[in-house]
């Protein structure tokens, strides 16, 4: 079969088109081949960035986000979005960004990928129950930890999941080059002062600067609030939370009718009109950083192809958007997030991973094996990293699995409850 000359587009060719084709500000994949926790010999044909994305997809924590709560249970029903079909999102808002400024779009897409790679079962309430165990807000419930150990957040977690906790390869985590790294941590803000991370490989992460020193993090770090506001709205308009009366109230909204030449009256249903809303949105958000960004770019001056960090946010909306999409998030969290609909289980959620981790303290034994042979061969004795390596196996599971954990920890030691049969019923089915 003939291939009319086709010659194999290799790592080499590869880091050619990029050093051809990408803006002069752009992250070359090139520049961080060596930058890597453990070193690696080159792959033949796929760029450092590249093989990065893949190693997340091909995660087990990737695959769990299929059945972890965004802001809805992910059993209320197939159209509501979940920590995964988000995380896709954010990938396709970012390659988009990433095109259209000339930046590199597989970094940005395996930062994409990986960002939410650590949150928990529950959504951010998950979140919050491991911060105060971590924190030693829970020392008065048996068998929690007495001090501060260093606290739980999501940004952290997913680190920690690619440096230490996935088992695939020769060395512990996924071994992602550093800018990867860096733009998983600096996807959402850091709060170093209140968290200390054991184990934390410190290599590429740049700690004097609280920004992300790529465009490209940069960029995913915006299309995740992007994406945050607009399948929120739509998820909260499809549940009927908030009235389509109540969101064209909001500025932004107004705008992206005039933008898109349309009104609500023009669709025969809602759900034609949320369709369109949302598109919309997007395009204005999206438009938006790439003008704003471009402006911030030529009075940055900036001229190089290789990795220089970037030591300010340059992605960004303007000052004509930022407060209107500020509205927009104000709006959802107090008529959305915060309604009772969507915290009508909060409550015994927090209960069922209180008792998980109380029953794992007292009963190691019943962690998997590999955290239980840690815990007793001497690997985590020091006080702190016991209770992380309990914090990590729950932080992994999915909303399900937890529930169903829950269920046979309680027959297994008779453990009290407050949470009966027919509330996990309805946490199952949403």
């Amino acid at each position: 079969m003939s291939t009319h000359g086709f010659k194999l587009y290799d790592r080499e060719k590869r880091y050619a088109i990029e050093q051809a084709s990408l803006a002069p500000y752009a992250c070359l994949s090139a520049a961080a081949e060596e930058q890597r926790i453990w070193p690696e010999k080159p792959h033949p044909y796929r760029t450092a960035f590249q093989r990065d994305r893949d190693r997340i997809i091909h995660s087990r924590a990737f695959r769990r986000l299929k059945h972890k709560r965004q802001v809805f249970l992910t059993s209320t029903g197939d159209h509501y979005r979940t920590r995964l079909t988000h995380t896709m999102e954010v990938a396709q808002i970012s390659r988009t960004i990433a095109r259209a400024l000339g930046l590199n779009e597989d970094l940005t897409e395996a930062i994409a990928l990986g960002h939410d790679l650590g949150h928990t079962p529950f959504g951010h309430l998950g979140e919050y129950v491991l911060n105060d165990i971590l924190l030693g807000k829970m020392s008065d419930h048996p068998g929690m930890p007495a001090g501060n150990l260093g606290g739980f957040k999501h940004n952290y977690q997913s680190l920690r999941i690619v440096d230490l906790l996935e088992l695939k390869y020769p060395n512990p985590g996924l071994n992602l080059t550093h800018p990867v790294r860096e733009g998983i941590l600096k996807h959402t803000r850091l709060k170093r002062t209140a968290i200390s991370w054991p184990e934390l490989h410190s290599e590429g992460l740049h700690f004097e600067q609280d920004s992300p020193s790529t465009l490209e993090a940069q960029v995913v770090a915006i299309a995740d609030e992007i994406a945050q506001r607009t399948h929120d709205l739509e998820d909260g308009l499809r549940a009927g939370l908030v009235s389509i009366a109540e969101v064209r109230d909001l500025e932004l909204v107004r705008r992206a009718e005039e933008d898109g030449g349309f009104c609500v009256t023009d669709f025969e249903n809602a759900y034609e009109y949320r369709n369109r809303l949302t598109h919309r949105l997007i395009n204005i958000l999206v438009g938006d950083i790439i003008a704003t960004t471009l402006g911030s770019l030529s009075v940055q001056g900036k001229s190089t192809g290789d990795w220089c960090p970037f030591r300010k946010t340059l992605v960004a909306f303007s000052e004509g958007i930022d407060p209107l999409q500020n509205e927009l998030n104000k709006f959802i969290y107090k008529n959305i997030i915060f309604r009772e609909p969507v915290k009508r289980f909060d409550e015994q959620a927090r209960e069922i991973l209180v008792t998980l981790y109380q029953n794992y303290a007292n009963h190691p034994e019943d962690l998997p094996q590999n955290i239980y042979a840690h815990m007793r061969d001497g690997g985590a004795q020091s006080e702190e990293l016991i209770p992380r390596l309990i914090c990590d196996h729950i932080a992994g599971m999915s909303d399900l699995f937890a529930i169903h954990e829950f269920e046979k920890l309680i027959d297994r030691h008779d453990i009290r409850t407050s949470v009966d049969a027919n509330t996990l019923n309805k946490l199952k089915s949403g």
